[in-house]
């Protein structure tokens, strides 16, 4: 039997609504997606409470919609859809070009809006589960979806722990089945740079864009560096330039008396990381020029993978059979939002 979709989470004065839509690109080409929304019925919220996936180069979205799968391809062309196989073989570059063509207010899902859904779900008490053994979930093996090549599940066909907030209106597919890239997030020769607030959902996101800003804490730039105790370390000092990796409970914090909030902020690892022994993994390569994330892991992150793993050891030209990619789309006024769930 379906659960009953959590249909809003608070954010002190703010009031975030979800449902799922099918909304049309300018192709024409049907997308099943989830429909985040604040209801101008509520009240204007205090804009500090208003989620960062809602500010977009200064002005407040009304509205976004995120695909609730992994999109598979119709004519060179991204649509999420339900009993479909997820698009193969993407690198970052190539999943910006071809969300492009669904037309205005498109992108490809940023970094901003991944670490939101897995706010959400922590925030609404939810673990995100997928498919992280070949078509099952490697700590919950009892759940499985429907495989389509021996290892990998079709969209739309898995149980609802798989979703972001275990319901079917939710976003799939954020643990497991495919590694996805995700654009406003990056590594520079270790020193971690982001693109700030969902800026990324409408700006330059390339490698010479001058959107990119250092993160820091006390004026210091911060990096992720490779270290020869537990495989990766948080620094604002001399960068080891290597690859290496840790389940993200070892990752080496000890420089910081308290953890840079930014870090929690970006998704690099969750908040209670250390509490908890997160167990997925966290990949970095400090020696790149340029690295850019891929999120969520795959079908054979048996020991490592979780919503919360994180890939920063590849260029943004990288691309495998086992990364796929989710579009979004920006609703800035209500009437944008109110003709997205229309489609309901």
């Amino acid at each position: 039997m379906a659960v009953k979709a959590l249909r809003m989470v608070k954010y002190g004065t703010c009031t975030v609504w979800k449902q799922q839509a099918i909304i049309k690109d300018e192709n024409g080409l049907p997308n099943f997606m989830t429909v985040f929304f604040m209801d101008p019925k509520d009240g204007t919220p205090d804009e500090k409470d208003i989620p960062d996936i809602f500010k977009v180069n200064g002005k407040i979205m009304q509205g976004v919609a995120i695909s609730q799968y992994h999109n598979t391809e119709i004519k060179g062309i991204p649509c999420s859809l339900p009993y479909a196989m997820p698009w193969e073989g993407m690198s970052l570059e190539k999943a910006v070009k071809a969300v492009k063509k669904k037309g205005s207010g498109w992108h490809l899902l940023t970094n901003t809006e991944f670490v939101y859904l897995l706010n959400e779900a922590d925030k609404i008490g939810h673990e995100i589960h997928g498919n992280t053994n070949y078509g099952k979930c490697a700590i919950a093996p009892e759940e499985k979806g429907v495989l389509y090549d021996g290892y990998c599940t079709l969209t739309g066909c898995e149980p609802l722990a798989w979703s972001h907030d275990g319901t079917e209106d939710g976003v799939f597919g954020l643990c497991g089945n495919y590694w996805e890239p995700v654009t406003g997030l990056r590594l520079r020769e270790g020193m971690l740079e982001y693109i700030p607030e969902n800026n990324a959902a409408a700006v330059d996101t390339g490698k010479e864009s001058d959107a990119w800003k250092a993160a820091e804490v006390d004026g210091k730039k911060l990096k992720l560096s490779v270290s020869d105790c537990s495989g990766v370390k948080l620094t604002t000092g001399e960068v080891k330039k290597n690859w290496n990796a840790c389940h993200m409970c070892d990752l080496d914090v000890t420089e910081f008396e308290n953890i840079p909030e930014i870090i929690f902020k970006l998704g690099i690892v969750p908040k209670d990381f250390k509490d908890k022994k997160e167990q997925a993994g966290l990949w970095v390569d400090s020696d790149l020029e340029e690295v850019t994330p891929l999120r969520g892991s795959s079908f054979n992150n048996t020991s490592n993978g979780g919503p919360a793993a994180l890939n920063l050891y590849n260029t943004r030209t990288y691309s495998i059979s086992n990364i796929s990619l989710r579009s979004a789309l920006l609703l800035e006024n209500w009437e944008l939002v109110t003709d997205a769930l229309a489609g309901a």
